[in-house]
């Protein structure tokens, strides 16, 4: 069976200097790549994108920066903050920017209960200008938990189009799918799981891992769109040799990877280990092989 509306989004780091400073000139060589790797869209100042270690003006670069490549209808930035006030800022400015689609995770370190979730994005959704909000679920980093009845809630809100759900299988996800009305779109972050996802009826995925390793997750979401299941399945292999790679989507091991093919990455501005020699050795087969 043909799966038409595969839709791939990588969600991109951001490259920093040795100092820890924005590399803003190696931001537009980097969506060059995923572009050229042929993605479907890129999902930027996200998790991937160390969004809690970027201040306001930074997040604003790397969505301009992504705006000039990959155009307003195919960049998904994140305006999430812990504190709505912020993210009606983030939200007002990335309008302003030109951005048509926008992702906000659930208020995070503190839990939000019920009103107060539906507050954050009911003001979100104010100040969207007619932009697409995708609800951001990660309740594992955010402490935050949805219920798929309550994300069917937000869906009533004017400028909330979908929502994309990281941290979990896709039986979970499927809930969420299931609960949405139609026409919501919702991806999943699951990138081992990206082909069973579309199989089961989801419409596409946000993968870290394809943003070093482009090329498995284009030719699976390729063979699922042409319902061309001996492909998908050779594809598959390939994304799960690129998922152990990066030990899953660890986001220090995902910039060595760039670093390792001569792309814009630099170190993490988050507290994070440096990969290890036996782990950078993987990162050069996986290259040699992946690429």
């Amino acid at each position: 069976m043909s799966l038409p509306h595969t839709t791939l989004i990588s969600a991109v780091p951001v490259p920093f200097h040795a100092d820890g400073g924005l590399d803003e000139k190696g931001l537009q060589p980097l969506y060059r790549f995923l572009e050229a790797a042929g993605v479907d869209g890129v999902f930027v100042a996200g998790t991937t994108g160390e969004f809690t270690a970027l201040d306001d003006d930074e997040r604003e670069t790397v969505l301009t920066e992504a705006l000039a490549v990959f155009g307003p209808e195919r960049v998904y930035h994140h305006v999430g903050a812990a504190s709505v006030r912020q993210a009606e800022r983030l939200t007002a400015r990335a309008v302003a920017l030109g951005a048509r689609n926008l992702a906000a995770i659930t208020p995070y370190y503190l839990p939000a209960g019920p009103q107060s979730l539906v507050d954050y994005y009911r003001r979100l959704d104010a100040v969207a200008g007619g932009a697409r909000i995708f609800v951001y679920l990660y309740g594992a980093r955010s402490t935050t938990t949805v219920t798929p009845a309550q994300l069917a809630e937000l869906a009533e809100l004017p400028s909330v189009a979908g929502a994309k759900i990281s941290g979990e299988p896709t039986s979970r996800v499927m809930e969420y799918v299931r609960a949405a009305p139609e026409g919501f779109v919702v991806y999943s972050g699951n990138d081992i799981e990206f082909g069973d996802f579309v199989r089961a009826g989801g419409d596409g995925g946000v993968s870290g891992v394809s943003s070093v390793f482009p090329m498995p997750f284009v030719a699976l979401a390729d063979a699922l769109r042409r319902g061309d299941e001996q492909a998908a399945t050779a594809a598959q292999d390939r994304v799960k040799r690129a998922v152990d790679a990066v030990a899953g989507a660890d986001i220090a091991l995902i910039k060595a990877g760039l670093g390792l093919q001569g792309l814009p990455a630099g170190p993490p501005r988050v507290a994070l280990d440096p990969p290890s020699p036996a782990q950078l050795d993987t990162l050069r087969a996986a290259i040699q092989e992946l690429t």
